[in-house]
């Protein structure tokens, strides 16, 4: 009788685990599912309106309407930057140091978004969270800024999309653009380096372009760049 509760104890000890396994995973996907509303949603808008009131702003010269603007548009940053606080939190416990690697990554899309007039959407799929290095930061961070430089120089782009993504043994950056394509020499001189980047650690720079263009019937256009690097 006694091994017999034992077993019994054991198992409902399992279900009782596996209950709670589950809980914490319906949990996440809520949490990822509105971090992901409030970037694709809500900081797009936002930043839309941003733009909006500083052209106006701009237009009104020294007219102290100009002023009031221009702080409602510093406002607006401070709640866009306060509104990605709470979306890195939403993500929940990250292993140490990868936090800062999605910070770093979501600082760069934020920097360069000034030159295209508008935010990237940034996504992250796989276990970035527990695969990438430290020492494999600095050029994420670095292929991403020339990455987006370039298209917001050339492409003459509305849209760019960034995705981040990890497996066992492979992490890789992925920008697409609906611009107006590469030409062979508009922003090939700034891709020597992510090209070196790529294969001083064992990796690859692939580019296709130009790609059917999203609005446009039988117009090519789009560039879509791949970084990848295998993980240790």
């Amino acid at each position: 009788m006694a091994t017999t509760f034992a077993n019994h104890a054991a198992v409902a000890l399992e279900l009782a685990d596996a209950r709670a396994d589950q809980q914490r995973v319906i949990l996440l996907e809520d949490r990822d599912r509105i971090a992901r509303d409030l970037h694709d949603h809500v900081i797009q808008r936002l930043f839309a309106s941003g733009l909006t009131l500083q052209s106006l702003a701009s237009g009104l010269g020294s007219d102290p309407r100009g002023d009031r603007l221009s702080r409602v548009v510093t406002d607006i940053d401070d709640t866009i930057r306060q509104i990605r606080t709470s979306i890195f939190k939403l993500r929940g416990p990250l292993a140490a140091g990868t936090a800062d690697l999605r910070t770093q990554l979501f600082d760069v899309t934020a920097q360069v978004a000034s030159l295209l007039g508008f935010e990237p959407r940034v996504s992250f799929a796989g276990p970035v969270d527990a695969v990438v290095p430290t020492e494999a930061f600095d050029d994420l961070g670095a292929v991403l800024r020339e990455a987006l430089t370039n298209t917001a120089r050339h492409a003459q782009a509305d849209q760019v999309d960034v995705d981040i993504s990890a497996t066992a043994t492979e992490v890789s950056i992925e920008v697409t653009d609906n611009g107006i394509g590469m030409g062979r020499t508009t922003r090939a001189s700034g891709l020597k380096n992510l090209r070196e980047r790529a294969e001083r650690r064992g990796g690859e720079l692939v580019i296709t372009s130009p790609l059917p263009h999203p609005h446009i019937d039988h117009h090519p256009g789009g560039t879509n760049l791949r970084w990848a690097i295998p993980l240790p």
